[in-house]
């Protein structure tokens, strides 16, 4: 399973000014099984790709400096760094990289031991046992839309029951050492609004945008169906994500109303959602709540399609905000805002996330159905 956190742009910014408080090292990133950081290269041009000066440090702040590339080690003889307690906090040996990014990119790593199923971990520089970006048992582990400059210190370990076992292992001359290990680092760009999107190796449009033709006026060839991928731009795409939403202001008659949603429009998926996991497109709105919805009201809202997914989020827009949240099911998603008078009061506009198929499964639009409800009591409270 791929571990894959969003940053918020303050954590991203905070990552990359932190520097190289882990130490200096050779810059440098090996060519291996990583993909290009779209047209942009993350070698060091002055000699700094020698092998010898990549290879994981079993001091922290000695970590050798990197870009993406293939990278190998063992963790034979090895220890936990003082303080950091082992990868994940789990105790056991570790090694380090810091990982420089060099444009904006998604960051992947991936590593596998020849007799053992490494962790890794991903932390801000420093060399700090918090906080942890992201952590992974299973060797895999990414971060996403990561800022040009961010520097990141990977650590592999193993698990220290298994580590002991493999460590009284005689090696015969010739054979792999079970403790030994590599590490593909991977990073893919991504794009800005207007950068040339195809081919695909170019990278992946930022949150907002889409990978869209350009359309001519002055263009009259109708046969093409933009097979010139060199009109490919990222373009900006209203309720593709909570950075340009769809505006809507709910208004209700006689307690119920509608929104129609185009299932067929170009949408992508921005968010994730603890209903509905990755890969679902949705169209983003930011509901404006009536005034008509008072102290006793709440608002429900309902998707009859049962393709549909809906998700809810308030006050802003990070997961941690998530107020309701149901996946497609046979009967149809329904989600409901508490306390919306409360909202509106306090200048909140929630985020309502439509999560769709793929364009084509739908014959007609989407109708999210909106009804005041009474609102439900406190949990415990006497009725």
């Amino acid at each position: 399973m791929v571990l894959v956190f969003k940053l918020a742009r303050g954590l991203v910014a905070l990552v990359a000014l932190a520097g190289t408080a882990c130490g200096g090292g050779a810059s440098g990133g090996a060519s291996g099984g990583a993909a290009d950081v779209g047209e942009e290269s993350s070698g060091d041009e002055s000699g700094g790709n020698d092998p010898q000066l990549q290879v994981p440090s079993e001091s922290c702040a000695a970590a050798p400096a990197v870009g993406q590339g293939r990278f190998a080690g063992s963790l034979r003889d090895r220890g936990p760094e003082l303080f950091l307690n082992g990868v994940c906090g789990g105790g056991g040996p570790d090694v380090f990289l810091r990982v420089e990014v060099p444009v904006r990119a998604d960051l992947h790593v991936e590593a596998h031991g020849v007799g053992f199923t490494p962790r890794v971990s991903l932390a801000p520089p420093g060399c700090q046992r918090a906080p942890m970006l992201v952590c992974d048992g299973a060797g895999v582990a990414g971060l996403e839309d990561l800022g040009a400059g961010t520097v990141v210190t990977l650590a592999i370990g193993a698990e220290p029951e298994l580590f002991t076992s493999l460590s009284g292992v005689a090696v015969p001359e010739g054979e792999p050492d079970p403790l030994g290990f590599t590490v593909d680092v991977g990073m893919r760009r991504v794009l800005a609004a207007g950068e040339v999107c195809m081919p695909p190796s170019r990278g992946r449009c930022g949150a907002g945008t889409l990978c869209l033709p350009e359309i001519s006026t002055t263009d009259t060839d109708t046969d093409t169906d933009g097979d010139d991928t060199s009109l490919w731009t990222c373009m900006a795409q209203a309720g593709n994500g909570c950075i340009d939403p769809e505006e809507v202001a709910v208004q209700l008659v006689d307690g119920v109303g509608s929104i129609v949603v185009d299932p067929e429009q170009p949408q992508s998926d921005v968010h994730r959602h603890s209903c509905t996991g990755a890969g679902t497109r949705e169209r983003v709105l930011r509901l404006t709540m009536p005034e008509e919805l008072g102290p006793l009201d709440s608002l429900e809202l309902r998707v009859a399609a049962p393709e549909v997914g809906l998700a809810l989020r308030a006050p802003g827009c990070l997961a941690s905000d998530e107020l309701a949240c149901m996946g497609a099911r046979p009967s149809g998603a329904q989600v409901v805002i508490a306390a919306p008078d409360e909202l509106r009061q306090a200048g909140v506009a929630p985020y309502l996330f439509v999560e769709l198929p793929e364009p084509g499964v739908l014959g007609e639009p989407v109708l999210v159905q909106l009804r005041k409800v009474l609102r439900s009591p406190p949990v415990g409270a006497d009725i």
